[in-house]
């Protein structure tokens, strides 16, 4: 089913629809912060994840490579390149012959744009500890958080490596949780969940040492919607943890490829028009 197609169904799904395409397309294709004034990624680390689409219902396949301020999301004939310190998006679809190029203004008025209520509250979380596990052959803690409102039902269950840390603008972006991305209660209660127990020492601007949060990499993320009386589930599942650097082939775009309108423009094009009254 076609984005467009979805999007343009029953009135009742209109704009909930747009939300549950943006959680599962857009932090993985256009994970973003804003430029960072340290290095995100001082080590090359590459993820390898699975990702499943409430939508299609389908599961996908995402080779992951985080270095410097970039971050590269590979799938099946696609590359989506983060470059934070640009500020935009560059998505390359190598089988259509095809890339398009979107800053990070365009991508945080889209998220504006689809904002529920529940977004623009504050909401309160009701967490609770699920014990240890193991997810890609590494020790992982769990935690799950529910939404203690009257607005939609809303469950976040998260696993995280205690052994890997990261800055906190690198969890970020990794998550797809920091600017362009509209900031909610449920980033605080993700963030709190990654959060380490212990703080490194690092130096500021003048040179005193000063505690920094540090965070563990989220391994598993499922979270659950309750719309109308029905379920709708999105599933992050980490299955390899390397330190790859891409290839140089799905890097660049390819000779005659043609620029056309990014997937989060055509998004925000279908909700205006979802806005709009119908000519009689």
């Amino acid at each position: 089913m076609s984005t467009a197609r979805f999007l343009s169904g029953k009135a009742r799904w209109g704009k909930v629809a747009a939300v549950i395409v943006l959680w599962v397309i857009v932090p993985f294709c256009a994970t973003a912060v804003r430029a960072a004034e340290r290095v995100l990624f001082p080590k090359p680390l590459h993820i390898t994840r699975e990702l499943s689409d409430p939508v299609s219902q389908k599961t996908t396949r995402i080779e992951e490579y985080c270095q410097g301020n970039r971050i590269v999301s590979v799938t099946a004939g696609r590359t989506a390149i983060a470059d934070y310190g640009k500020g935009e998006l560059t998505e390359i679809d190598f089988v259509a012959g095809t890339y398009s190029v979107t800053k990070f203004e365009s991508i945080a008025h889209l998220h504006e744009k689809s904002a529920t209520a529940a977004d623009r509250g504050n909401s309160s979380w009701r967490v609770e500890s699920k014990g240890g596990t193991v997810v890609a052959s590494r020790p992982a803690e769990t935690l799950e958080a529910e939404n203690d409102d009257n607005g939609p039902r809303r469950v976040i269950r998260i696993s995280s490596d205690r052994q890997l840390k990261l800055s906190r603008a690198a969890v970020e972006a990794v998550m797809g949780i920091g600017y362009p991305h509209r900031r909610d209660s449920s980033a605080d209660v993700v963030l709190g969940a990654l959060r380490s127990r212990e703080r490194r020492l690092s130096n500021n601007a003048v040179g005193t040492a000063e505690a920094a949060d540090e965070y563990h990499l989220p391994l598993e993320q499922i979270v659950r919607f309750d719309v109308g009386g029905e379920t709708v589930e999105t599933r992050n599942v980490v299955v390899r943890l390397g330190d790859e650097l891409p290839s140089t082939d799905v890097l660049a775009i390819p000779p005659g490829a043609k620029l056309v309108e990014s997937k989060a423009v055509a998004i925000q094009r279908h909700l205006e028009e979802l806005d709009r009254p119908p000519a009689h």
